[in-house]
């Protein structure tokens, strides 16, 4: 599809040589008008790529015009043609969003490579937003970001366990994405239909854990007042995805392992059990087999969950997708903070290839979130993240590592911590809410964290 260029000026002669010329030159659809109020119109009834206009016009003059036909298309690419004179003017018009202007008499040579470079400025805008919008509403495999061969590899897994129905155990180390390979294979799956359930086993209570994936009948103990339907029966016809299937207490591997063996749920205060249709996802970071051998896992379960498997890499075997990676998020974290998507220079995407990351995709995904929010500018360079977090050397405590090692963890992590959160607020300028969603920590536990050191955000605001 070729590219739309409208020129407009009051000068019909002028208009016609350069449709003809420019036409021609630069192989361009080429629409003209002689005021302002027709190329408006043009404007939002055709696709225009480029607005090639002069400034003095009679009614609609070329600044009106660069304002509105921005307001109706913020991607147009916009050339001012001024006449001598009339530079402070033009310059005006750069700074209310212009690409840039021509003085005439002008070149044409100068003018045709102006113009060629306005029209691929107007293609990557355009392609920016593209990628934007497909990002802000990325689903199932695509945010699953990558080109190597271990992702390839979990691509296809992905797509193979969708076409079953088998109860699949996902494995990987913290922050490489189990959660979101269990919503690729449910939106790859017959279930698609229904959302899938999610529960995270170790962030309720055993007792109302208990409840929550059971359900209760009305007077099952102190405070059931009702009936309370179970997330098994919730998720029926569905998925439901146990994360961190680890950390689930002794008790209630037992009551699992009955729904895997019999696909039935009793609810707790019930005597009688009833079938339930749901398919089982289950995801941990830890090594179940050391469990088992400690006693802290049944291994019945574990061969009932893990009929199929899917481990997912770290980060440290995915090093030729983190410019992928990073594009991704950066345009993710626009979408999120609701900016413009900034660029990461080479060496800064050199330096994150080479570096280790212990906390995977997540850890690379916060960083470029922090990026995005604090460092101003559309161009992160390598002077704009050297000094970005302080070096500290966590293990110099009071010059020795004499003392026992719970009470020296504790003091390290206790430092950490403590710095940590007080260079996020200087960051964000203490906004909590901001805070949290660089961070990763949930709004309510980093509030926590704050009360539990006595840190005053005031200080930081």
């Amino acid at each position: 599809m070729k590219d739309t260029l409208l020129i407009v000026d009051d000068e019909a002669d002028l208009l016609t040589g350069l449709k003809r010329s420019l036409g021609k030159e630069l192989e361009c659809e080429v629409l003209t008008a002689e005021t302002g109020e027709k190329a408006l119109d043009l404007i939002k009834t055709n696709p225009v790529d480029l607005l090639l206009t002069d400034i003095s016009m009679p009614g609609l003059d070329g600044m009106d015009l660069l304002n509105l036909g921005l307001k109706y298309d913020p991607q147009l690419s916009v050339v001012m043609m001024t006449a001598y004179g009339t530079i402070e003017i033009a310059v005006e018009a750069l700074k209310q969003g212009a690409y840039d202007f021509i003085q005439k008499p002008f070149d044409f040579d100068h003018l045709v490579r102006l113009l060629r470079k306005g029209f691929e400025r107007n293609r990557l805008l355009r392609e920016n937003s593209t990628l934007q919008q497909r990002i802000c509403e990325r689903t199932s495999l695509e945010n699953l970001v990558g080109k190597s061969v271990s992702m390839m590899k979990v691509h296809d897994q992905i797509r193979t366990l969708g076409r079953t129905d088998v109860t699949v155990l996902i494995t990987g180390a913290t922050g490489t994405g189990k959660d979101l390979a269990a919503h690729a294979i449910h939106e790859n799956s017959r279930r698609r239909g229904k959302p899938m359930l999610t529960v995270n086993c170790p962030a309720l209570p055993e007792g109302l854990l208990e409840s929550e994936l059971f359900g209760h009948t009305k007077g099952a103990f102190t405070g059931a007042d009702t009936v309370k339907k179970g997330f098994f029966d919730q998720a029926e016809g569905s998925t439901i995805f146990l994360d961190e299937i680890g950390d689930l207490p002794p008790s209630l591997q037992t009551k699992l392992l009955r729904v895997l063996q019999n696909q039935e749920v009793t609810p707790i205060g019930s005597g009688k059990s009833h079938r339930v249709d749901v398919r089982i996802l289950a995801a941990t970071n830890q090594d179940l087999t050391s469990k088992i051998e400690s006693g802290g896992f049944r291994a019945d379960l574990f061969y009932r969950l893990n009929v199929a498997s899917l481990v997912m890499p770290s980060l440290d075997d995915l090093k030729a997708d983190i410019p992928l990676l990073v594009n991704y998020f950066l345009v993710k974290s626009a979408c999120e903070l609701d900016i413009e998507p900034k660029q990461v220079s080479r060496k800064v995407i050199d330096q994150l290839r080479t570096r280790s990351w212990p906390g995977n995709t997540r850890e690379l995904e916060n960083t470029i979130r922090s990026w995005t929010a604090t460092i101003p500018g559309s161009l992160i360079q390598n002077e704009d993240i050297l000094t970005e977090v302080p070096a500290v050397d966590y293990l110099q405590i009071d010059n020795n590592l004499e003392g026992p090692y719970k009470d020296l963890k504790d003091q390290v992590i206790e430092q950490f911590t403590r710095e940590y959160v007080c260079h996020l607020l200087q960051k964000t300028n203490g906004n909590i809410t901001l805070s949290a969603k660089l961070s990763g920590i949930k709004r309510q536990s980093l509030q926590k964290i704050i009360a539990r050191y006595s840190i005053d955000v005031s200080e930081y605001r």
